[in-house]
């Protein structure tokens, strides 16, 4: 919600998605002090002040920006243009002037603050937390550092001592503008609590707008929807069209218990009537009210490319929403991270009927966390890195490379801090160890020519006939050749690998390796046949289903039927001749009626209205009616995938069709965007032809058009582009739909940069800086718009650089993106951030001299030259120091 600082300062709530403060060098200064003119500055300053005065904020950034200008070396205009940004919701230029103000005078309170008030409105929980520990350090008794601080304690998980520290800052402040305990007190779920608090500020005259939201909520919550009604007229009287006020209309109309005042339609027009927003609160009341209307796709739908996944309720939410439908294993991963930053998770899962058991054992689990709060800037680091570098690892044994995959694993664990986390790496090391080893006796039975070795290979029948462990040599009835084992389909890869007697253990790891691929009959035969032969897997087998359907394993574990593993439960109502639909057991005739669009209205089966069907989940598709699962599943394979076409693009993929529209619609803002970088240049294809965008659901449809392509050198990667094509093409490795447009983004933009500078040979660490570049936007309640900070680059570059432990700057100038990704995922990861932060630096930085530097450089690119960055940084040290001080101010 809008955030103010504690002692009543009234801030304009900017709607900006994520950022991360930058820390500029005071070496930094566009102008030497011999030169500031520092009369001319204060003049621009005065006019800066009025502007501000009459709610002018871009007049006031005008002003500041003059006296900038005059005189770089003074910190009030930059920390009075960071404000005049906030109020035209433009956080991320706000934050880099607080940071620059800061840089210049230190010891000046106020800037931190203001800093911290920006991070927190974005949801950057920890870098908020550290700038109130610097105030704290200074004046440990400051209340207006521990109203800050406590507020940042809640927001990470702990709860309990956050509001503690509130307590002692209203203690301390005596003043009704440090009732800000909201959160702490709707995390507990003590809405009564939370109401009174924003009674008595607002008693106390404290006169912003979001008290009147925060109290909506609390009487929301407590079913006093009479009263919820007349406190938003009062919020109407005290602030009029505020965003808060249309939020808690919203709030209250989205509420299926409030009966006459229920309007699910016209709470959402409540929150597009708020104007564009990032702030969570609007995005999580959106969600919440699609939820409770029964329009759980939706709400997945929204949240999974648009919500923040540092905050709680959007965890919540989404969690919840996958729950819902069935996807048990993605909504454990997700309320996991909820229960991490909510120890009283269990309290907001009574909201939902049926989800408070389904959470208690997740709460269970990540209970033993709770005391690890001191390091939580290490487990913070895990939480923003570790399904990128899960991914990695995954990536590996999906191309069997299996031994690699248990180095990093191996590697990984020692770095761990959470113990869940450490659970989740030792439970698979065994699986892929098993992996590795079925892998060297393949390897082994070739070279020495006891196994029959003929296979397939897309549509060619070929026999192995020497192999490393990563390459096969084949002959085939027109010569011979070599290919990667990864071109093997799973399936014809477990085949072959049997032949060379796997041990119990190596079958149960090919069997996981068939279940993750969609080869389900052939996992099951591999999982059977290595517990017959070793009772003692049972246990591991119980444990791998568990995982992959989020469900706790069933006491006495699971059974087969039908080809399926199942719980006790659902075979004795699979017995009874039931089958699962939508959530529910119904009889088969039941089902295809209600497969076909059917209601039942008075016991007889009539075709559903269309407004009925579709408000239900139905799709129509090639004229006929079908469930969201079979429309889904159907639309699942490549052949009928999701077409969408642009100005510019034809986007095609078999994810959701949900996704579909996102990426379309994203990638037209990012074809401006990048128009903008390149100087206005534009892409000429021949015709009408355009740019093509293949998203594939899965591994193995990115691994079919990787073989039939003959790109093996990209079966590691998220995806890639070349420049004799215009289709790009990307995989969801992370199972994450933000990231999953990221990829696209960063792949298109690979694309672009081939069509308008064809001449250019660009080095890796540039090319790919320039494409990491456009993977930071964020969704503002209207469209999607740019702030070139990538959020899954930037947690590994900052933190290894804090840690002395970065790719150096003439290391990284010579690196080579994809051998990396094919010889140390780890590293590569860490390249791309570099690259991504090198770029973002060099583009951004306020530093004049060194942004026409780099212009200078990539002009010289553009032309076809091959020049070093430092042949136009000529002082490589002193680049590199000011850089790394940029990034670890981030």
């Amino acid at each position: 919600m809008p955030i103010t600082l504690p002692g009543g300062e009234k801030v304009t709530e900017p709607h900006m998605h994520r950022l991360a403060a930058v820390a500029l060098a005071a070496s930094f200064l566009l102008v030497s002090p011999t030169l500031a003119d520092r009369g001319a500055a204060e003049q621009a300053y005065r006019e800066g002040e009025a502007a501000m005065a009459r709610s002018d904020p871009n007049g006031a950034q005008s002003a500041f920006s003059r006296a900038i200008e005059a005189d770089a070396g003074w910190a009030a205009p930059w920390a009075m243009r960071g404000r005049a940004k906030m109020m035209t919701s433009n956080y991320a230029a706000a934050v880099e002037d607080y940071t620059k103000a800061i840089g210049l005078e230190p010891g000046n309170a106020q800037y931190l603050m203001w800093r911290c008030q920006s991070l927190m409105a974005m949801d950057l929980w920890a870098q908020a937390a550290e700038d109130a520990e610097t105030l704290l350090k200074a004046s440990p008794a400051m209340p207006q550092a521990l109203s800050l601080h406590g507020w940042a304690l809640v927001n990470l998980g702990d709860v309990d001592r956050g509001l503690a520290e509130q307590d002692k800052s209203i203690e301390l402040g005596k003043n009704a503008s440090f009732l800000l305990r909201f959160d702490g007190y709707f995390r507990k779920a003590d809405w009564a609590a939370a109401t009174r608090e924003a009674e008595q500020a607002i008693a106390g005259g404290v006169p912003r707008p979001a008290l009147h939201f925060y109290r909506v909520v609390g009487l929301v919550e407590q079913g006093k929807y009479t009263e919820a009604r007349d406190a938003i007229q009062q919020g109407v009287q005290r602030a009029g069209n505020a965003l808060e006020i249309n939020l808690a209309q919203a709030y209250l109309t989205g509420a299926p218990a409030a009966g006459a005042l229920y309007d699910a339609d016209g709470s959402i027009r409540s929150i597009s009537g708020a104007g564009s927003t990032t702030i969570s609160p609007a995005i999580n009341t959106h969600a919440r009210t699609l939820f409770l209307a029964g329009r759980v796709h939706e709400c997945l739908e929204l949240l999974s490319t648009k919500g923040r996944r540092t905050n709680f309720d959007t965890l919540f939410w989404l969690g919840a929403s996958q729950w819902k439908l069935g996807q048990f294993a993605e909504s454990r991963v997700t309320l996991s991270d909820a229960r991490r930053l909510n120890p009283y998770i269990l309290k907001h899962a009574e909201r939902v009927e049926g989800l408070k058991d389904f959470v208690a054992s997740i709460d269970k689990e990540l209970a033993g966390e709770g005391g690890q709060q001191a390091d939580r800037s290490r487990l913070g680091q895990e939480m923003a890195t570790h399904l990128l570098t899960v991914a990695e690892i995954e990536t590996l044994v999906r191309r069997y490379q299996f031994s690699r995959a248990v180095a990093e694993y191996e590697k990984l664990l020692g770095t761990l801090k959470s113990e869940v986390r450490k659970g989740e790496v030792q439970v698979r090391l065994p699986e892929v160890k098993g992996m590795a080893g079925a892998h060297a006796k393949l390897v082994g039975a070739v070279n020495k020519g006891a196994i029959k070795a003929k296979t397939k290979v897309g549509k060619t029948d070929l026999t192995i006939v020497k192999s490393t462990e990563t390459i096969f040599d084949f002959t085939l009835a027109g010569g011979d050749g070599k290919f990667p084992w990864a071109f093997l389909d799973p399936a014809v890869y477990c085949e072959l690998a049997l032949q060379a007697l796997p041990a119990p253990d190596e079958m149960f790891g090919l069997g996981c390796l068939a279940w993750d691929a969609g080869q389900r009959p052939a996992a099951q035969k591999l999982f059977d046949d290595a517990v017959k032969k070793k009772s003692a897997l049972k246990k591991n087998l119980d444990a791998f289903i568990a995982r992959k359907r989020g469900l706790p394993a069933p006491e006495g574990g699971f059974v087969t039927f039908r080809g399926a593993y199942v719980t006790p439960e659902e075979k004795a109502n699979l017995e009874k001749g039931l089958v699962s639909f939508q959530g529910q057991w119904v009889t088969p005739k039941e089902k295809e009626m209600l497969a076909k669009g059917n209601i039942q209205v008075e016991g007889k089966w009539v075709p559903g209205a269309e407004a009925e069907l579709l408000k239900r989940g139905f799709k129509k598709y090639k004229d006929r009616w079908m469930s969201r699962e079979e429309y889904e599943l159907l639309r699942g394979q490549w052949e009928d995938a999701y077409t969408q076409e642009t100005a510019h693009y034809v986007v095609k993929t078999n994810h959701t069709e949900a996704f579909a529209k996102d990426l379309a619609a994203l990638i037209e803002v990012a074809y401006a965007e990048y128009k903008a970088f390149y100087g206005g240049e534009e892409p000429k294809l021949p015709g009408k032809e355009k740019m093509t965008l293949h998203a594939y659901k899965t591994y193995e449809d990115y691994r079919k058009y990787c073989v039939e392509n003959k790109q093996e050198d990209h079966l590691n990667a998220a995806g890639f582009a070349r420049s004799d094509s215009n289709v790009v093409v990307g995989w969801n490795k992370t199972s994450n739909d933000q990231q999953f447009l990221q990829t696209m983004v960063h792949e298109g933009a690979h694309l672009y940069f081939f069509r308008v500078q064809p001449a250019a040979r660009p080095t890796s660490w540039y090319a790919e800086g320039m494409a990491t570049y456009f993977e930071g936007f964020g969704w503002d309640g209207k469209t999607y718009k740019f702030n070139f900070i990538s959020d899954s680059r930037l947690p590994f570059v900052r933190d290894a650089m804090k840690g002395k432990r970065h790719i150096a700057l003439d290391a990284l100038l010579g690196g080579d993106a994809l051998a990396l990704i094919n010889s140390d995922s780890q590293k590569a990861l860490l390249f791309y951030a570099e690259c991504w932060a090198l770029n973002y630096y060099l583009s951004q930085t306020e530093n004049r001299k060194y942004r026409e530097a780099y212009l200078a450089y990539r002009k010289a690119v553009a032309g076809g030259t091959g020049p070093s960055l430092f042949e136009f940084f000529p002082d490589a040290v002193q680049l590199e120091r000011d850089w790394v001080e940029f990034v670890t101010g981030l």
